[in-house]
């Protein structure tokens, strides 16, 4: 019986796979290239879209400088900051305006303006305030500035600094220079006042409303002393007042 041969199938086969093994390395590289291509597009995206959040935190991140004031004489160290413009509100303003107004009125002593510093320092105190700032001049008070300067002695008071940590409330910081008539020197002393404060609107007399139109009122006063003693400050001959 005569059987076929299969040589000549077979033969096709070993001619037609040379040409399909081609066709599926084309194939390949050409998935292989895609695939490539995807990844890069995304590698792509990705830095783009880091490159866009970096750009929007970029104005989060500012450099903001800071001064650094130390007294020379208490060593007393504080953050300055700058003025801009609108950093203060209205009523802050007035607040701190009328604290400095207070803090000289009151540490002030010169026989020349002694009683209107004292009605205004009492009129700008509420009850308590006013009662123990009267009390301190009672006669034969040893803590009362009457006892312990001469008429012809000067005290005068620099503000340093007010901080308003919150409303109705300041930590004032001052220097006093004492000067007795006829020295060629004085003495410095630095202080730190913790005051709290309203503004009353109670009635009062037309003159004292002139004095006090907002109705300040001090209702507590502490003074501290930053350094444990004075320190001594030349005078200019001439002109009457502190060398620096």
């Amino acid at each position: 019986m005569h059987q076929p041969n299969p040589q000549p199938a077979f033969a096709r086969i070993l001619q037609q796979r040379p040409e399909n093994w081609g066709d599926d390395l084309i194939a390949r590289a050409e998935a292989a290239r895609r695939r490539a291509l995807m990844l890069a597009g995304v590698a792509a995206l990705i830095a783009v879209l880091e490159a866009v959040a970096l750009a929007a935190l970029a104005p989060l991140k500012t450099v903001v400088p800071y001064t650094i004031l130390v007294d020379r004489q208490s060593g007393y160290a504080e953050t300055i900051k700058g003025l801009a413009p609108g950093a203060l509100t209205q009523d802050s303003a007035i607040a701190q305006a009328a604290i400095v107004q207070y803090v000289i009125a009151r540490e002030t002593f010169d026989a020349s303006d002694l009683r209107a510093n004292y009605e205004k320092t009492a009129l700008w105190s509420d009850g308590p305030t006013r009662a123990a700032y009267r009390h301190l001049f009672q006669k034969g008070n040893p803590d009362s500035p009457l006892t312990r300067y001469p008429a012809t002695t000067i005290v005068s008071t620099t503000v340093k600094s007010v901080t308003m940590p919150r409303t109705g409330s300041a930590t004032v910081r001052f220097d006093t220079i004492r000067h007795d008539q006829g020295a060629a020197g004085g003495e410095r002393r630095s202080w730190t006042a913790v005051i709290d404060y309203r503004f009353s609107g109670a009635p009062m007399r037309m003159e004292d409303r002139f004095v006090n139109p907002l109705g300040f009122q001090v209702t507590h006063y502490r003074r501290d002393a930053e350094d444990t003693a004075p320190s001594p400050v030349q005078f200019d001959s001439a002109l009457g007042v502190p060398t620096r």
